[in-house]
């Protein structure tokens, strides 16, 4: 079960979330298929990497509830004793962008109490563990130690659907040509997707239909060379 202190907020007006509300195509099932085999994993801490809006929240609160273990935003951790923390270390627990923690020495007594308890841990982050800052050596060994799952890019068949239900959150209807369109010009991006919808749905609630001509209009993809975020910033 996931604790009401602390949890991560969910945000989604969805059904409650497990895998089986989670679509899986060639480009996520075998790292999805790891990350539940956690009673099979070589070490007790696994980290799950991926991009923005790739869907580490998703699956950190989809296996917290498989397991009827606990899930945790960064901040959430931060928050908590080891009193609180350490009769959980015996299940199965997640914490969401575990690069955002910066306390060290609470980080290490988490893997140690995991590890003593015989629990699994779960980390979600949007870089690989050799790129989180870590002053100690011990907690750099243990980063090393963990095996690491890399959802990567989506593929065509996750596009659409990851397309879809951000529509339907929207209480957007879809017609298949946009679908089409939307996936030929969005590119292998998850970000794209949503900051996409978010902009089509303010452009529907002013009265206009979803369509080709709104599309090209509201996000300007006139070519596929067009950057939709091209705000001169990274990405």
């Amino acid at each position: 079960m996931i604790p009401d202190s602390g949890q991560i907020p969910l945000r989604f007006p969805e059904e409650k979330l497990s895998f089986e509300n989670i679509v899986m195509t060639p480009a996520n099932r075998s790292i999805i298929a790891a990350v539940r085999r956690a009673d099979h994993w070589p070490h007790y801490a696994f980290a799950l990497v991926g991009a923005v809006q790739s869907g580490l929240s998703t699956i950190a609160a989809a296996w917290a509830e498989e397991r009827e273990g606990h899930v945790f935003s960064a901040a959430a951790f931060e928050t908590m004793n080891s009193a609180e923390t350490e009769p959980l270390c015996s299940s199965s627990i997640a914490i969401d962008r575990i690069d955002l923690v910066s306390d060290e020495a609470r980080l290490l007594w988490l893997f140690s109490a995991v590890e003593r308890l015989k629990g699994r841990l779960l980390l979600t982050a949007h870089t690989p563990p050799t790129q989180w800052h870590a002053a100690s050596p011990d907690l750099r060994s243990r980063f090393k130690a963990m095996p690491v799952g890399d959802l990567g890019l989506p593929d065509e068949a996750l596009m659409r659907a990851r397309i879809k239900r951000a529509c339907q959150r929207a209480y957007l209807n879809l017609p298949p040509s946009v679908e089409d369109f939307l996936v030929t010009r969005l590119g292998l991006d998850y970000e794209r997707i949503e900051r996409a919808i978010l902009l089509l749905d303010g452009a529907v609630g002013e009265g206009r239909a979803l369509s080709i001509p709104l599309v090209k209009d509201v996000l300007a993809l006139q070519d596929t060379n067009y950057d939709l975020f091209d705000d001169g910033r990274q990405t």
